[in-house]
């Protein structure tokens, strides 16, 4: 994965919690309900950007554990 393809992830998904904190706002729900909501979706941003790099890291190949006959 380019830098440039997760950096265009990273701002959608910040754009995503930033509509999320305009719709909390808009709703009237209480400070601190939003401010669980806004920390538990920043988690999970994070959470599915490590993903994303993970995944696109190469794989090494296993060392062979095969026991010597």
């Amino acid at each position: 994965m380019t830098d440039d393809r997760l950096q265009r992830r990273a701002d959608c998904l910040a754009a995503c919690v930033e509509a999320l904190a305009d719709a909390l706002q808009a709703s009237g729900a209480s400070g601190e309900a939003a401010a669980q909501l806004l920390s538990q979706a920043s988690t999970a941003v994070l959470q599915a950007l490590r993903l994303e790099l993970l995944l696109d890291e190469p794989v090494e190949p296993a060392a062979d554990l095969r026991l010597a006959a």
